[in-house]
């Protein structure tokens, strides 16, 4: 699968060379003539795609080579992030019509959708929507109310029910779902996550609030996804092989030395599979641990932007098999069947000598009675020599007095050894940004010091 995976990628490249002027431009920039065979070419000498050098140089035009609007079925666009413009997936209206496909396979692998009458409530933000054949879909964006009165009222006629939402949105959810009474047992609920990074710490806190064994649990689950708005949803994803792994790292060094190397922070990276013959993956100027930039290669014959070769911002390695072979055999869990990748997160989210984003989320919830009194957003500042401050929005509602949460949090600073790292807990007025959560947005976690 990997070799066809390498093969469909020099296909990608030579369809991208005959179709779009942009990538053309680019070939001729890096002295590759676009004419030329590209069967036998190394992928290390092709260019890199970044938004910048697509998305903010060229029209939609050029990059397509002039699709006519009529064909197109739908438009994607990135979450803006970066603060410098979007990118975009356009979708002809015959890829459109086989969209459903991908994600009923991933489904039917994780819940058994064919067989058992399911109901998904996506509450992913910023219009992400998608098609199924196999599941119900109710779209309703960042609403807690509408996605709990759907699971409440009509999610009894189902036989499962899964909820697709982000990490920060899915408390909103739970708090409402608490405040109206939805049976999560009752309705059978699962979880995929996505837009940002998952940890361990918070997929235990999701998992007592809605009664989930996440460790025992032969149907449900609490998963994570991982999409790239100008590529696709989805391409990489947690199955119970890889939760199972990432979760053994918290008490076996042995099984976090085969997947991540010898270093490493706080949180687990994230263990995803993926589809060798959707993407083709490259890790670009890796690291001693294998750690580096991924580069993503869609290999749709009728992709509208071909994005040959194109880095997400995040970084990660490949594994082997024989790595998460002898991992799941330690464990005593059956191996991923797919190819495996390990993901540390953004790697703007990473300063060296601070804490991480994702060892923030450990602390925040690590303690459920302390995560119970924050919303979960926060802003981690670097201030020079090492150090770091974390400013921690608090609940408007919550009781436990100032005093009380920072010496609970001081304990756990301690206990998870997080070295020269400031903490504040701040009610919504204080909190130093503006709005202070705005869900239809990525939430930006580490902030610039002086700012």
């Amino acid at each position: 699968m990997l070799d066809r995976s390498r093969q469909g990628a020099i296909r990608a490249v030579t369809r991208a060379a005959q179709s779009s002027p942009a990538y053309r431009v680019l070939l001729a920039e890096h002295s590759l003539d676009p004419s030329r065979e590209f069967s036998a070419v190394d992928l290390a000498k092709l260019p890199v795609l970044t938004k910048n050098n697509t998305f903010e140089r060229f029209h939609l035009d050029d990059l397509t080579g002039g699709v006519p609007a009529a064909d197109l079925g739908d438009v994607l666009t990135s979450s803006g992030r970066g603060g410098s413009g979007f990118g975009f997936r356009l979708t002809s209206r015959k890829q459109h019509a086989s969209a459903w496909f991908d994600i009923d396979l991933g489904l039917q692998d994780a819940f058994d959708v064919d067989r058992r009458p399911t109901l998904l409530v996506n509450c992913l933000p910023m219009g992400v929507v998608f098609n199924s054949r196999a599941v119900t879909v109710a779209n309703v964006s960042v609403r807690q109310d509408m996605a709990c009165s759907i699971l409440k009222d009509v999610g009894p006629n189902f036989e499962q029910t899964i909820l697709c939402t982000d990490p920060l949105f899915v408390r909103q959810i739970l708090d409402h779902a608490e405040l109206v009474g939805i049976d999560w047992k009752a309705l059978k609920t699962s979880v995929i996550l996505g837009e940002e990074v998952l940890v361990e710490a918070q997929r235990d806190y999701i998992a007592a609030k809605m009664g989930i064994d996440v460790d025992r649990d032969p149907l449900r689950m609490i998963g994570s996804s991982f999409g790239v708005g100008e590529l696709g949803l989805n391409l990489l994803f947690e199955t119970r092989e890889t939760i199972a792994l990432r979760r053994a790292m918290r008490s076996r060094p042995e099984v976090r030395t085969l997947l991540v190397g010898e270093h490493g922070g706080l949180a687990a990276p994230s263990i995803f599979c993926f589809n060798p013959l959707r993407t083709h993956i490259e890790v670009l100027n890796p690291d001693a641990d294998g750690y580096g930039e991924l580069c993503f290669t869609m290999l749709d014959p009728n992709a509208v932007i071909p994005l040959p070769r194109y880095t997400t911002g995040d970084t990660g390695k490949l594994v082997s098999t024989h790595a998460t072979t002898e991992a799941a055999s330690l464990c005593g869990t059956p191996a991923p069947w797919l190819p495996v990748v390990t993901l540390r997160g953004r790697i703007k989210d990473r300063c060296p000598g601070m804490p991480s984003v994702e060892d923030i989320k450990e602390l925040i919830y690590l303690d459920h009675g302390i995560a119970d009194r924050l919303t979960g957003a926060f802003l981690l500042t670097p201030e020079g020599s090492g150090r770091a401050k974390v400013s921690l929005l608090a609940r408007n509602e919550q009781s436990t007095t100032e005093a009380e949460l920072n010496a609970g949090l001081g304990r756990l600073v301690k206990h998870l050894d997080l070295k020269n790292l400031t903490i504040e807990v701040l009610a919504a007025e204080a909190f130093p940004h503006r709005p202070t959560i705005d869900h239809e947005r990525k939430f930006p976690y580490l902030r610039a010091a002086g700012h």
